[in-house]
């Protein structure tokens, strides 16, 4: 299937999408993406399948043709606004096939982080988890960053 990170909290999460259209060109002969590079280039959307995966009721899954610092600190005062109406968010990587589709539970890796001490860094490497890069290749990972 695929991989999805999703933003999840107790109360509903807003949308977001660019304020406008931005070029989109992939080179896979160079590996490369160009996106424009603009901080308001991705999209937060509904998604409806968060309680499969963690004990939140509300969730909005990243859009993100690719990483940058701006971004990243766009997403953190969205959470930081999203942390004015719950005690905590989470931002999970995950794998989407589910985990009832192994043998076994997903590894999961969770750590705890105060809004005030989140950085972009903390984003990117949430964001750019690798599910399947592990020694037990029938299960995956999934990563949980809840910021409280």
């Amino acid at each position: 299937m695929s991989q999805c990170i999703f933003i999840a909290a107790d109360t509903p999460l807003p949308e977001v999408t660019p304020p406008q259209d931005y070029p989109l060109h992939i080179d896979l002969d160079a590996g490369t993406i160009f996106d424009g590079g603009a901080d308001d280039n991705y999209f937060l959307l509904p998604f409806d399948e968060v309680d499969l995966y963690c004990e939140k009721k509300y969730g909005v899954y990243l859009e993100l043709p690719q990483f940058t610092n701006g971004r990243a600190e766009q997403m953190i005062a969205y959470i930081r606004t999203a942390l004015m109406q719950s005690d905590s968010v989470e931002i999970w990587n995950v794998w989407l096939s589910g985990y009832w589709e192994f043998d076994d539970r997903p590894h999961i890796c969770k750590r705890t982080v105060p809004i005030d001490e989140l950085t972009a860094e903390d984003i990117k490497e949430i964001v750019q988890a690798e599910n399947w890069d592990n020694k037990d290749k029938n299960r995956p990972w999934f990563y949980c960053l809840e910021i409280i």
